[in-house]
């Protein structure tokens, strides 16, 4: 995506004429990464790294209208860390036609919580390893993983990990021990694992065992954000080669309302509310059909099939949103 269309803007698609906003993606579509974000409801984390401003329900949904999705996946945003309150408020407000993946402690929530929790629609808990740019060790980042995962194989939650593509190799041996006899715990991969701009990805560490894990069905994909690595050498390559690999396990998302994140504070200043990059959402749906070639299997299998599977959504397709 060009410069112009990643600026900062406000919420959903503001920037586009009502005209240019015509359903373009099949019936029962999904988008599986958004977020709802409101401080004035629920204040954010006293450690909160940058400070978004308000993403209702109600942004939310005129935004999906325009794009024709029927189903959305809620993402606890970072700036609430483990307060999952408003995540699960707005599962409640949408009557089971969502799904939502919380950030949890997982030494300190309880069953009862967790029980709470999938009775909404939280199918998943995410780990952000990205945003802060942590640095962890294999062992640790392994036994995390596990440590997740014990609390996760009873309902068959996913764990979805938002990390940078060199990390993704330490971690690559251990996603297939995470499921067993006790359940199944998928694993989903943020933002096409967030590759670094400098290079083209094939010849990035983390590469090779990620295009490995996705032939084995080990993994999901997030086909996402893209915007957030722009000047990626051959992004469209990439794009349709993990497609061809692993139809199955890709699932497409929007990123709305598209953060600025970490590197958008003015001046690191965590007090400053953050407006929002203006992206280009309706172009970027079509960038995604185009590099799928047009094959309308495998846009249904991307944009329905996958995403009712990986977040156990087996109840009859209802209304759009």
């Amino acid at each position: 995506m060009t410069d112009a269309q990643t600026q900062i803007g406000q919420p959903a698609s503001s920037s586009q004429s009502n005209a240019d906003l015509a359903p373009i993606l099949p019936a029962g579509s999904w988008d599986s990464h958004v977020h709802v974000i409101d401080e004035e409801r629920y204040a954010f984390h006293p450690d909160h790294l940058f400070r978004p401003k308000k993403a209702s329900l109600d942004d939310l949904l005129a935004f999906e209208q325009t794009l024709g999705v029927s189903h959305v996946c809620l993402i606890q945003v970072s700036v609430y860390k483990t307060d999952n309150r408003l995540l699960v408020d707005t599962l409640r407000e949408l009557r089971g036609r969502a799904r939502g993946v919380v950030v949890i402690d997982p030494d300190t929530i309880t069953d009862a919580e967790l029980d709470e929790m999938h009775a909404v629609g939280v199918r998943g808990v995410r780990l952000n390893i990205k945003t802060g740019d942590q640095t962890l060790s294999r062992e640790y980042f392994c036994d995390l993983l596990q440590k997740y995962a014990r609390r996760l194989r009873p309902r068959n939650w996913a764990i979805q990990i938002y990390l940078s593509l060199p990390q993704f190799k330490l971690i690559a041996d251990e996603i297939p021990k995470l499921s067993n006899a006790e359940g199944t715990v998928p694993v989903v991969i943020d933002h096409l694992g967030h590759p670094n701009q400098s290079r083209p990805v094939h010849e990035q560490e983390g590469y090779t065992e990620l295009m490995s894990s996705l032939r084995r069905k080990e993994i999901y994909l997030k086909l996402s954000a893209t915007y957030r690595f722009p000047n990626l050498p051959a992004l469209g390559a990439y794009a349709k080669d993990v497609i061809r690999t692993a139809p199955t396990q890709i699932i497409w998302a929007s990123d709305w309302p598209h953060t600025g994140s970490v590197e958008y504070n003015p001046g690191g200043n965590r007090k400053i509310h953050q407006e929002y990059r203006r992206v280009d959402d309706v172009g970027y749906v079509r960038q995604c059909i185009d590099w799928c070639d047009g094959d309308e299997d495998l846009i249904r299998q991307i944009w329905v099939e996958n995403p009712r599977r990986l977040w156990q959504y087996n109840e009859p397709i209802q209304q759009k949103l």
